[in-house]
């Protein structure tokens, strides 16, 4: 999953969203000397990765997007998730994702100073961009993947994977009404979120 997704699985618990958050961008030694719980939220990212790689619609999903996206297919459809998760929104939470997102940033400022120093350059840009609001519809969707493929270290076709949203929206929504409410029974059995 992408970071809607991950930020909206750390319940209501600040150190388990920085961990959850920042789990991506800190290798396992540095994880290890954080606080527990900052760690503890890395580890619940970690378990939502697992679980996703592995879930039957999520691979169903990757198989959809495969044939353009091919190596990036997981990627893909990490990003294609949330896209949906912004069109479904008001199913996983009471607080729009407006009041969300604007929550989650102040909570991701008020704790920079515990992030890699690379992170911390990043955040401010991130939230200037309002990144939470980066799968909302097809434009950011384009500029999203825009932004992927330049980091990305093989040739790839992320320019098109908006197109591969268009013709396989309805199958993918379906992999997606399956897959979520699955991994947030899966992270309940950690968190009591929701």
């Amino acid at each position: 999953m992408n970071f809607l997704a991950h930020t909206l699985l750390s319940c209501r618990d600040e150190e388990m969203l920085i961990g959850n958050f920042m789990a991506d961008f800190i290798n396992n030694n540095e994880a290890k000397i954080l606080p527990l719980p900052i760690y503890e939220g890395i580890q619940v990212h970690k378990r939502i990765d697992t679980y996703t790689d592995s879930h039957p619609s999520v691979l169903q999903a990757i198989k959809l997007v495969r044939p353009y996206q091919a190596k990036y297919a997981p990627v893909t459809v990490d990003i294609l998730f949330d896209y949906f998760l912004t069109q479904r929104w008001s199913t996983y939470s009471a607080e729009s994702l407006s009041d969300f997102t604007q929550r989650i940033y102040a909570i991701l400022q008020k704790h920079i100073d515990i992030y890699p120093l690379a992170l911390q350059e990043k955040i401010p840009r991130m939230i200037k961009n309002n990144f939470l609001y980066s799968c909302e519809n097809i434009e950011s969707l384009i500029s999203t993947f825009a932004m992927v493929a330049k980091r990305a270290k093989f040739d790839n076709h992320f320019d098109r994977a908006h197109i591969d949203l268009i013709e396989n929206e309805e199958e993918l929504g379906v992999c997606f009404d399956t897959f979520f409410p699955d991994l947030v029974a899966h992270v309940g059995d950690y968190c009591d979120c929701h």
